[in-house]
């Protein structure tokens, strides 16, 4: 399971009043939706000569591809697919995690903004059609989105500003500046207890 700033995960089932339902946001089934589309986006990716695959990847993730390729983006969103299901495990993630789970997920929003009210309804049904307010997700769920701060701000900021900040994480570094992940910086670190 996945370390989110709040739990993504349902905890008993919720009751909805079928006399006047509201709109009900799921992040768990957000994230799950994301995560198993973008199976069949790596899939075609593999398909395509790597100039081309290269170019969509720029489009389809244009945060992420600073740092990663088709085989680094495929690992990361492999590894977060299995770590979202795996019941008995939480997993804490880092920058470079974070920024490729935020391209994945604008989007799967602006696909659902861009849809009419039928599409929606298919995508996930819970909301009833309504909009999916995407910043208070982020707010709520995601620590921060320091990964998408400006290279020549971040690369400014004196040391004792970043530390003042909470800038001053390995792996941030290495996501604002292009850095290619290691493979630890790809892999999920395992937590001992339940993070809630």
């Amino acid at each position: 399971m996945l370390k989110f700033k709040e739990n993504i995960y349902p905890q008993t089932a919720e009751v909805i009043d079928r006399e006047d339902p509201e709109p009900l946001f799921d992040p768990y089934d957000f994230i799950m939706q994301a995560l198993v589309s973008e199976r069949e986006v790596f899939y075609s990716l593999k398909q395509v000569v790597a100039e081309e695959a290269l170019e969509r990847l720029s489009i389809l993730y244009p945060h992420a591809s600073r740092f990663g390729g088709v085989d680094i983006l495929n690992s990361i969103s492999k590894r977060l697919l299995e770590a979202i299901v795996q019941p008995s495990l939480w997993y804490e993630m880092n920058a470079y995690h974070y920024c490729y789970l935020y391209d994945c997920l604008t989007s799967i929003v602006e696909d659902y903004s861009y849809s009419d009210s039928e599409q929606r309804i298919k995508t996930f049904p819970e909301m009833m059609s309504a909009d999916i307010d995407f910043n208070e997700f982020l707010n709520k769920y995601f620590y921060n989105t320091t990964f998408l701060i400006n290279l020549e701000r971040y690369n400014d900021l004196e040391r004792e500003e970043k530390l003042k900040l909470g800038l001053d994480d390995n792996c941030l570094f290495g996501v604002i500046n292009g850095l290619t992940p290691t493979k630890e910086e790809i892999n999920l670190i395992i937590l001992e207890n339940n993070p809630y």
